[in-house]
């Protein structure tokens, strides 16, 4: 993996997520006024992702620890998305109509 300083290549001052924390990270202003994004890199030169400066600047121990405790809280988020799955196999039974229309009228 390789993280590489870029322009930014979208417009403004967008928000993108960081592929290593997962936290929204804005690009950083440079000395020349550019927007700069850390761009991550694979050994091939594909760009993976962006990262965010706090990672960056946390350095490769930090950065390691941050994506396995990522990888297991996307673990978890995984797993009970495939009980919830599970629970699909004989169907889905949702309210009727006549339900429906009886909590929206309670609202209204």
């Amino acid at each position: 993996m390789k993280i590489v300083w870029e322009q930014s290549i979208y417009f403004g001052n967008v928000p993108v997520f960081c592929s290593i924390c997962g936290r929204e990270s804005r690009p950083v202003r440079s000395g020349s006024n550019q927007l700069l994004l850390a761009v991550i890199y694979d050994d091939q030169g594909v760009i993976c992702g962006e990262a965010c400066s706090d990672c960056v600047s946390a350095g490769q121990q930090v950065i390691q620890s941050r994506l396995q405790d990522r990888i297991e809280i996307l673990r978890e988020k995984l797993a009970d998305v495939e009980a919830i799955a599970q629970l699909m196999q004989n169907g889905i039974e949702l309210p009727s109509l006549e339900q429906e229309f009886r909590v929206h009228r309670r609202d209204g």
